[in-house]
């Protein structure tokens, strides 16, 4: 239901802001302080989670989530969008950390974290296929109304937040460390990270990762709709979107039960670099849909490869703390990323966001190689 309330907003997301006066950097200052309030916010929710209930994090994080969609839907002004997307990445703090982890302790509460990998893109490919239909008909609710959207949105966290109240209790809490004190967590934490070197050489991949996924992310619907693509369209591919990276996380979390986490993570980085290439040279909306699906599929299948990856090195106790404190330091490159991608297009187009992102992507590859394949004993 989480990943239906952002599906919706999909593809008229960059149009709203774009439609509604802001310019690429005014998009990248928007998005750009989502970024920066997530990760301040992180690591302090990602403790609150493992010492009061990642359950009750999870819900409390739908709701902030839905509230921030819901203040979407009633903004026309930057102030207004900046106050939507604070309310955003409260919500998205809390959940960074809390559902991931209650997630993976309650696999291995029931014998399953072997196959953690193949739930996890189990999982990606069925939240993927929710997301095709609330982004379809976000595109098809939007022609009639782009704050529509935004409200069907925020209907839908309000339901995740109850569901996930009601489904997560008794399972997936580690009871013991909630007799610590929540300093004592997060400073755990703090040591976990940055005495693994495995669990910093990944993190260090996620920095390079994050700086050039925005240029994507943020670009792909104004570029189609500069191509002469339609409202219904830019729904149609956001489907098509949705689809592929479901594809991906189906395809990652068995190639890394098969071949292991480097080469299911050096295919991925491949793929992005050489779809970001490829977009360069469309020259209408359906081809740029083509050369986006790899994209896709490579974002796809790195997201349980790595979720698989770095969770092997993490105490159940403070998992919820380390997955946060992980997500603050990458959040920043993510930003960056965005700011990178507004003063790319605007001097240009996003062709020029395309063509550094296919360079810089590549240099996670070698970070990757320097990481152990260690697994659960």
């Amino acid at each position: 239901m989480i990943a239906a309330s952002t599906s919706f907003i999909a593809s008229v997301y960059v149009v709203f802001l774009l439609e509604r006066g802001l310019d690429y950097k005014g998009v990248a200052l928007v998005d750009g302080l989502y970024m920066i309030s997530s990760a301040i916010l992180d690591y302090p929710t990602g403790g609150l989670a493992d010492k009061y209930g990642r359950g009750r994090i999870t819900a409390l994080a739908c709701l902030f989530f839905g509230i921030g969609l819901a203040v979407y839907s009633f903004s026309r002004t930057l102030y207004q969008f900046l106050l939507a997307e604070f309310l955003a990445a409260i919500g998205s703090a809390l959940y960074s950390g809390a559902f991931l982890a209650w997630l993976v302790d309650s696999l291995r509460e029931e014998g399953e974290s072997e196959r953690l990998s193949i739930i996890l893109g189990n999982a990606g490919i069925l939240s993927r296929f929710i997301s095709i239909m609330g982004a379809f008909t976000g595109g098809l609710i939007a022609e009639h109304s782009l704050e529509l959207p935004f409200a069907a949105g925020a209907i839908s966290s309000f339901t995740a937040s109850i569901l996930a109240l009601t489904l997560t209790r008794g399972r997936g809490e580690v009871v013991e460390v909630r007799g610590r004190s929540y300093g004592e967590l997060l400073m755990r934490g703090v040591n976990i990270l940055f005495k693994c070197k495995s669990l910093i050489l990944l993190t260090v991949s996620s920095f390079i990762v994050s700086l050039c996924r925005p240029s994507f992310t943020l670009t792909w619907a104004p570029y189609m709709r500069g191509l002469g693509a339609g409202k219904w369209l830019l729904g149609l591919t956001s489907s098509i979107f949705m689809a592929t990276i479901g594809l991906g996380s189906y395809l990652g979390g068995r190639m890394t039960k098969l071949f292991g986490f480097k080469k299911s993570a050096i295919a991925s980085i491949l793929l992005t670099s050489l779809s970001y290439m490829s977009m360069t040279f469309a020259n209408n909306p359906y081809i740029f849909i083509l050369a986006s699906i790899p994209f896709e599929i490579g974002f796809g299948m790195l997201t349980p490869t790595l979720d698989t990856w770095i969770n092997n090195y993490i105490p159940s106790g403070e998992r919820a703390t380390v997955i946060s404190l992980r997500r603050t330091l990458i959040l920043p490159f993510n930003a960056l990323g965005m700011a990178l991608m507004g003063i790319l297009s605007d001097l240009e187009s996003p062709r020029l966001a395309y063509i550094f992102s296919s360079i810089t992507i590549l240099a996670a590859i070698p970070v990757y190689m320097k990481v152990s394949e260690k697994r659960d004993s």
